[in-house]
C-alpha cells in the first residue's frame, strides 16, 4: 500500500497514523520504519496502541535518537541495496534479536517518494519470506559462517534474482562455508574466472568482487565461497548424491544440487531461481529461507508536468507514419492498375 505523496513535513504523521491503523486492524506484530534519511524521532510514537514501534538505520546518530525516543532499535549496515532488500535484510535481523516471530506480520514503513520522508508503507507476513527461519536458526548458522559473509552472499543472490544480466532472467548457486570439503565434493567444470587472483581480492564483501559474481552468474556451475568471504572457485559442478532428500515440488537442478551439497557438508547454499528470481537458502539438505522477488517494492518517483519537459517524438512512432504513407501510396497504386480502362472513342473497331 503506497498512499499519495504528501508534504515532508506532514507526511511522517500521516503515513504512521495510517501504520498504526494499519498494524491494529491486521492484529500485526510490529511497526518497522525504514527512513532513507534524517527523520524527527520526537514525531514518532513509540508504539501504536499496543504494537511496538522498530526502527532500522545504519546511521549511529539516528539508532542513538531512535534508543532515546523509546523505539527498538536495529542496526543494518551501511548498503545501496533497493528498499525491498533493505527490508528484508531489517526483518532477518528483528528474527536474530528476537523482535519479531517467525510468522509474524509486519506493517513497514519506508521513505519511497522522497529520501527524507515517510511516505510509503507496505504489509509482510514473514512466513512468505523467511519460511521457518526463527531467531534460534540464525544464531546456528553462524556457527557455520559469519553473518557477516552470509549477508553479503543473500545480497549479492537477491541483485542477481532481480535484474538478471543483460536483460535476461539469471539464476546461480552460491556454496559457503566447509570450502575443503565442498572442494572435494566439486569437480570443474572449465575455466574458472577466480583463478589466479590473490584471497583479498575475492572476497564477497568487496563490491566489485559481488559484480564479478554476478556477471560470471551466467555461466554453468556453482560458486565455492569460504567462511571468511573468500571465493575459492567458480563454476563447479557439485557431485553429492541425492539419495534420501525431499524437495517441493517444481525445484530445478540447482536446487537438487543446493540440497546434496549441503546434506553432506557443514555448508550453505544459496539458490536463485532462473523462472521466478527467488533466494533459498540451504542447511541440511533443506530451505530455511526463502526471498521472494519484490522488483515494485520502491514507490515511483513521481513528476512535476509543470517542469517536465515535454518527451521528444520517438523514432519508431516517426518510422510507423512513414510506413503508413508508404502503404496508402502502394494501395493507390494497386487501384489504379485495377481500374477498368475507358474505350478509346479514335480508335478503330475491330468488328468492322
Amino acid at each position: 500500500m503506497t498512499p499519495n505523496a504528501a508534504p515532508k513535513n506532514g507526511a511522517p504523521l500521516q503515513v504512521l497514523s495510517l501504520a498504526c491503523e494499519a498494524a491494529q486492524r491486521l492484529g500485526a506484530s510490529a511497526v518497522l520504519i525504514l527512513p532513507d534519511g534524517p527523520l524527527d524521532w520526537d514525531l514518532v510514537p513509540s508504539s501504536c496502541g499496543g504494537v511496538p514501534v522498530l526502527a532500522a538505520s545504519a546511521s549511529d546518530r539516528q539508532l542513538q535518537a531512535i534508543r532515546d525516543r523509546g523505539i527498538e532499535a536495529i542496526e543494518v549496515e551501511p548498503s545501496e541495496a533497493t528498499i525491498a532488500e533493505r527490508i528484508t535484510l531489517a526483518l532477518i535481523e528483528a528474527v536474530a534479536n528476537d523482535l519479531l516471530k517467525a510468522g509474524a506480520r509486519v506493517v513497514v514503513v519506508y521513505s519511497g517518494f522522497e529520501a527524507e520522508a515517510l511516505d510509503s508503507l507496505t504489509v509482510i507476513r514473514l512466513g512468505e519470506h523467511l519460511e521457518r527461519l526463527t531467531a534460534r536458526d540464525l544464531r546456528a548458522l553462524e556457527e557455520w559462517v559469519p553473518f557477516e559473509t552470509l549477508k553479503a552472499v543473500v545480497d549479492t543472490a537477491v541483485e542477481i534474482g532481480r535484474e538478471g544480466r543483460e536483460g535476461k532472467a539469471v539464476g546461480s548457486l552460491i556454496v559457503v562455508g566447509d570450502a575443503r570439503n565442498v572442494m572435494a565434493r566439486t569437480r570443474p567444470l572449465g575455466f574458472d574466472p577466480f583463478k589466479g587472483y590473490r584471497r583479498k581480492e575475492r572476497n564477497v564483501r568487496d563490491p566489485r568482487v559481488r559484480e564479478a559474481i554476478k556477471e560470471i552468474a551466467q555461466m554453468d556451475g556453482a560458486f565455492v565461497v569460504g567462511r571468511d568471504g573468500t571465493v575459492e572457485a567458480a563454476c563447479r559442478l557439485i557431485d553429492a548424491p541425492m539419495a534420501g532428500l525431499t524437495l517441493t515440488k517444481g525445484l530445478g537442478t540447482r536446487h537438487w544440487a543446493a540440497a546434496a551439497i549441503t546434506a553432506v557438508t557443514k555448508a550453505l547454499a544459496v539458490v536463485v531461481s532462473q523462472s521466478n528470481g527467488t533466494v533459498r537458502l540451504f542447511q541440511d539438505g533443506e530451505v530455511i529461507l526463502r526471498i521472494a522477488p519484490m522488483r515494485h517494492a520502491r514507490a515511483m518517483k513521481w513528476q512535476d508536468a509543470e517542469s517536465e519537459p515535454a518527451p521528444p517524438r520517438p523514432e519508431r512512432e516517426k518510422d510507423r507514419d512513414r510506413d503508413r504513407d508508404r502503404d496508402r501510396d502502394r494501395d493507390r497504386e494497386k487501384e489504379k492498375l485495377v481500374k477498368p480502362t475507358e474505350p478509346n472513342p479514335s480508335a478503330p473497331s475491330r468488328s468492322g
